[in-house]
């Protein structure tokens, strides 16, 4: 019996061993999934909506008057909630571009002609009611979703009654208006925002984005005078336009962007929706876009009555919801984000060098992103399955900023990267990670900072929004920023979720560090 055994194994034997290997390949297979996935480095997408502020929307280009929104009524509060809503149901804070002649309350543009057709006869009474308090209260209490951003005081130049496009350069005659003119306009702009209390000293900046009218934009990085000089004075950080409109004064279109005086100043394209166009979405596929940044209008977001409108935002929030399913795309939160990806996407290089370990080389970052505080967070992502999770992840051997799951994609959020190599290293698997931001809202995370007895992180908040930590439940929680305010907390002791309500004070962004004392 014993002999029939030997020989029965010694027959068998390879077959055994060959089914004994392929069990250990399996599973040494199921114990490397955790790290068997290519992470992303994708492009972020955001749109700009042009020509917000009208209160009167009927264009008066024939007339030598301005081009307005293209669409003949009035405007009020109903028509600004519309981006809000969306806003909200998919993440993202939207680049509003606005005009604001019509919301003078004081006349204030009759002191620089330059910026409506009746010059120093200009006369905004026929448009003033309660309604601008209203609008202008109402963008403020929204900054998590609504971006306050300049694009002119009437959107084109007068002398003499007599109208030359645009507000910010004579694209008609190509060449630039007289400095004195543009900082006149900006100047204007400033009074109207103060006639509803948005000046420094109330704790309110000017706009951070700018998208110039018409596209006129003089680009002059090597001269002294130049249109980002002048809004890189003013706390303007970021611009988009279509370079095709101004390819005489040689932007860099190959590249799609670049920086005039410490402004990062990009390229963008529209993709079939006319800026006239009510209820009207891109008409062609993600896959064609070109730019980061897209165009659109006001009027593309405005239904023909209210009764529709909630039909047309699930349009837009159905549009947005499929590019952040897009493996090489991503929604960016907000303008900061967006600008800072672009910057990562164009002097980065990312490589997995092995499942799990990323080399990140970022020796190539230009020392104007560093100089003029224009970079943020890198953005990578990875596809996950059914239940799967990124369940550990640390950059250089200290925490990610921030992390959240949407659209099948984990995505990592990583602090602002010095201009050096950095490792990230992650794992997948069946839990979250132990502690971490889960940043599903609008705000920027730049860094988490965690010890035994504490946790801290570093916020930029927009408007006032939640602020999902897992972690263990805190005993006392404190803002370095009394004008970064938490307004309230509760503990999910289910899920160890701490729900921090904090408020922005400056709706351009207020920044400060929220300790969690363990």
């Amino acid at each position: 019996m014993r002999r029939n055994n030997k020989y029965i194994f010694r027959r068998f034997s390879p077959i055994l061993f060959i089914i004994f290997s392929l069990l250990l390949i399996s599973v040494a297979i199921r114990a490397s999934d955790i790290t068997s996935k290519k992470i992303l480095f994708p492009k972020a997408f955001a749109v700009a909506i042009d020509d917000m502020g009208w209160n009167e929307g009927g264009a008066l280009g024939d007339f030598d008057g301005p081009w307005r929104v293209g669409l003949r009524r009035d405007f009020d509060l109903r028509d600004y909630r519309p981006i809000v809503e969306v806003g909200k149901a998919v993440g993202v804070r939207f680049q509003g571009i606005f005009i604001l002649a019509e919301m003078d309350r004081l006349n204030v543009c009759s002191k620089y002609p330059t910026t409506s057709q009746k010059g120093e006869n200009f006369d905004n009474s026929v448009n003033i009611d309660l309604s601008q308090i209203e609008v202008m209260n109402y963008v403020k209490e929204n900054a998590a979703y609504l971006e306050f951003g300049l694009h002119g005081v009437g959107h084109e130049h007068w002398e003499n009654d007599q109208r030359t496009r645009a507000e910010w350069y004579d694209i008609e005659n190509d060449k630039p208006w007289p400095e004195q003119d543009i900082r006149d306009h900006i100047k204007c702009f400033k009074e109207i925002m103060a006639q509803y209390g948005w000046t420094p000293e109330n704790g309110q900046s000017f706009p951070e984005s700018f998208v110039p009218c018409a596209y006129g934009y003089y680009w002059n990085p090597e001269g002294s005078y130049s249109t980002g000089a002048i809004m890189n004075e003013n706390g303007v950080k970021y611009v988009n336009t279509l370079f095709d409109e101004i390819s005489e004064l040689n932007p860099p279109i190959e590249f799609g962007g670049g920086f005039d005086h410490g402004v990062l100043v990009i390229n963008r394209e529209n993709y079939g929706n006319e800026w006239f166009e009510v209820a009207s979405l891109p008409k062609e596929p993600v896959e064609n876009y070109k730019t980061d940044i897209i165009e659109t209008h006001w009027a593309n977001w405005l239904a023909t009555d209210d009764f529709l409108q909630p039909k047309l935002n699930q349009k837009w929030i159905d549009y947005f919801k499929n590019i952040q399913a897009y493996p090489d795309h991503y929604l960016a939160k907000n303008s900061e984000q967006l600008y800072s990806q672009w910057l990562y996407t164009h002097f980065t290089t990312v490589k997995e060098t092995i499942p799990g370990q990323v080399a990140i080389d970022n020796r190539e970052m230009p020392e104007e992103a560093y100089d003029y505080e224009l970079l943020g967070n890198m953005v990578l992502a990875i596809s996950l399955d059914e239940g799967q999770h990124v369940s550990a992840a640390q950059i250089n051997g200290e925490p990610i900023a921030a992390y959240f799951e949407d659209k099948g994609y984990g995505y990592i959020y990583l602090p602002p990267l010095e201009k050096k190599n950095s490792q990230l290293k992650y794992e997948l698997g069946n839990e979250l990670m132990p502690v971490f931001i889960n940043n599903t809202g609008t705000y920027n995370v730049y860094s988490v900072h965690i010890d035994e007895d504490k946790i801290e992180f570093d916020l930029k908040m927009y408007g006032t929004q939640v602020v999902c930590v897992k972690s263990p439940k805190p005993s006392t929680i404190h803002s370095s920023n009394p004008y970064l305010k938490v307004l309230s907390h509760q503990y999910d002791y289910k899920n160890h979720l701490l729900l921090l309500k904090i408020r922005g004070y400056n709706m351009q962004g207020e920044r400060g560090k929220i300790l969690l004392e363990l």
